[in-house]
């Protein structure tokens, strides 16, 4: 299966691997209801205060991960999870969630407390335009 975050991933982390979180991926897979398990779906600690347009300690995050398009991604999901009480990693685990295809997220917890943590993300349910507003910004803003 392919990765698919709220982060589009911009290279490979590692060599073959596929990301389904472009425009093109997501429309055939709803096209066709495949579904998908999705590793990396928190974009490999994107969405924690590991990565940032200041932090440039990990390589691979930034290699991977950084660019403009995903950092107002996760401007919108530090925004949306300040206004649900989460962490932005539980509102990026609830966007794989909330997809119109079949979609299981594959989560890599190092710790108990690290899965109880992201669980909470369970409790959020976006709907199509929330979908919509992490991806692409002002159109619509959850009320």
């Amino acid at each position: 299966s392919n990765n698919f975050s709220l982060a589009e991933m911009l290279e490979p982390i590692w060599a073959g691997c596929v990301t389904s979180s472009t425009d093109d991926w997501k429309a055939w897979l709803t096209a066709r209801q495949m579904p998908n398990f999705a590793w990396s779906s928190q974009g490999r600690g994107f969405f924690t205060d590991r990565a940032g347009r200041d932090k440039h300690d990990s390589e691979e995050l930034v290699r991977v991960w950084y660019s403009e398009k995903n950092f107002g991604r996760r401007d919108r999901a530090i925004e949306l999870a300040n206004r649900l009480g989460k962490s932005p990693i539980h509102v990026a685990l609830a966007y794989v969630l909330a997809q119109p295809f079949p979609s299981v997220p594959l989560i890599g917890p190092r710790t108990l407390d690290e899965l109880e943590d992201s669980l909470r993300a369970l409790d959020i349910k976006l709907s199509p335009e929330d979908v919509a507003w992490l991806d692409n910004g002002p159109e619509r803003r959850r009320a």
